[in-house]
C-alpha cells in the first residue's frame, strides 16, 4: 500500500512540475531582435521574473537620441505558457511609463531553451534568445 501512495505523490510532483515548465525557465536576461515599420533591425534587452519583467529598446546610433521611450526600462507582463506547448503572451507596457509611448503585444512559441519565437500584435516577427 506504501508504494503505490509513494508512486502517486512522485507523480502528481512530476505533473505539476511540467504544468509550470514553460514559465519558470524563462526567468533572466533574454536578447530581443526585431524589425520596425521601416524594416529596420532593432535590438531590445529584456529582463524576466515570473509573470513581470522589463523590456528595454537599444537606440540606434543615427537615430532614437531624442525618443522617450528608447533606452528605459519599460515593465512587461507575461500570461499563458501553461504547457509545453501552449503560446506565451507578453505585453510591453510603455503608456505606463512615458505618455505618447506605444503598447505592445506579442505572442511566442518556445522554439528550445534558449529562445523564444513569436510575432507583435502588428505582424511583425521578433525573437528572444538567451545569452
Amino acid at each position: 500500500m506504501r508504494l503505490p501512495l509513494r508512486l502517486l505523490v512522485a507523480l502528481s510532483c512530476g505533473l505539476a512540475a511540467s504544468a509550470n515548465w514553460a514559465q519558470a525557465p524563462l526567468d533572466g536576461a533574454w536578447r530581443v531582435t526585431f524589425s520596425t515599420e521601416g524594416a529596420d533591425g532593432r535590438e531590445a534587452q529584456v529582463e524576466i521574473r515570473g509573470q513581470s519583467g522589463t523590456w528595454t529598446t537599444y537606440a540606434r546610433s543615427d537615430k532614437d537620441k531624442r525618443d522617450p521611450c528608447v533606452g528605459r526600462a519599460l515593465p512587461l507582463t507575461l500570461s499563458g505558457g501553461d504547457g509545453a506547448s501552449s503560446a506565451l503572451q507578453l505585453r510591453v507596457e510603455a503608456s505606463s511609463v512615458v505618455s505618447g509611448c506605444r503598447d505592445r503585444k506579442a505572442t511566442l512559441q518556445r522554439v528550445d531553451e534558449k529562445t523564444l519565437e513569436g510575432s507583435f500584435d502588428n505582424g511583425r516577427p521578433l525573437r528572444l534568445v538567451r545569452p
